[in-house]
């Protein structure tokens, strides 16, 4: 089948996100590779055929460079998108594992809206949690039923996006990736799953730290904003999940507490929280 993949990069300029993309170039038709970097960075990153280097010179948000990925893979029309993050490993063969997974369940649900890897987080070795979005294990087939996919890695037929839409721009980085699917869900009444066999490692945060035995992931002040904001803006939508709605609402009232006393920059992060608040409510 075939495939093109959307990678966004912001500041990637690492040897990490280069070999990342090596292996994924060879496990596609082609890949856009927008960089939201205010730099570009054309030496690292038009090495390969079949990969077109996209610059932006500023931060677009991850929302918007990946529509800009998209209109220009759709119109080459492929059969699936795949989307993945330059600082998450990519196993060699994770294409066409996914692949033949995707085409295997394909034939038992009609309505597969896309399939995508399990994930560890690199920080804290630990395996990415699912519970707020599980709804069943299906072990004949080695695969959880969620009810959206992570970016990285991931497989969405083509087609579908003709018939959901883009990315909401509006969300700019967080929760992008969880919206599109909940409405794709709510529109087409498609269902995504996760493949227990094809593992990655994930980066989430820019640290980790541990809190008694467990070791937690921490994000960068600025994200703050975009998360409560975003959470807000969603609570407002009837297609958003409610076990989604009361986990990370339980988990943004800790956040609440915890960011502003015991993680630096205190003082920023209570008014990137505070910002995030209040324009959450205000945005319709």
């Amino acid at each position: 089948m075939a495939t093109i993949a959307i990678v966004v990069l912001y500041n990637d300029n690492t040897q990490e996100a280069e070999n990342n993309i090596t292996k994924l170039s060879k496990q596609v038709d082609r890949i856009y590779l927008i960089d939201n970097s205010a730099n570009s960075y054309e030496e690292r990153f038009c090495k390969w055929e079949n990969v077109i280097y996209l610059p932006q010179h500023k931060n677009l948000g991850i929302a918007t460079a990946q529509n800009i990925g998209l209109k220009y893979a759709l119109a080459e029309k492929p059969d699936l998108i795949a989307f993945a993050d330059p600082d998450s490993s990519i196993p060699d063969n994770a294409i066409k594992a996914l692949t033949n997974k995707y085409l295997l369940l394909k034939e038992w649900d009609n309505e597969i809206g896309g399939i995508g890897s399990s994930a560890f987080d690199l920080l804290t070795g630990r395996p990415i949690s699912t519970y707020p979005n599980l709804i069943r294990r299906i072990s004949h087939f080695k695969v959880y039923q969620l009810t959206y996919l992570m970016n990285s890695i991931s497989l969405i037929p083509a087609k579908l996006f003709e018939e959901v839409g883009l990315m909401c721009e509006s969300l700019f980085i967080d929760d992008v990736d969880c919206e599109w699917c909940w409405r794709a869900t709510s529109k087409k009444d498609v269902h995504f799953y996760q493949d227990r066999e094809v593992i990655i490692y994930h980066k989430l945060g820019k640290s980790s730290r541990k809190i008694g035995k467990r070791s937690i992931s921490i994000g960068s002040s600025n994200r703050l904003f975009y998360q409560y904001r975003n959470y807000l803006w969603l609570f407002k939508k009837k297609y958003v999940p409610k076990k989604w709605l009361l986990y990370n609402g339980g988990k943004y009232i800790i956040k609440l507490f915890y960011y502003p006393i015991f993680v630096t920059p205190r003082f920023k992060n209570l008014i990137n929280i505070l910002l995030g608040i209040n324009k959450g409510i205000k945005t319709k």
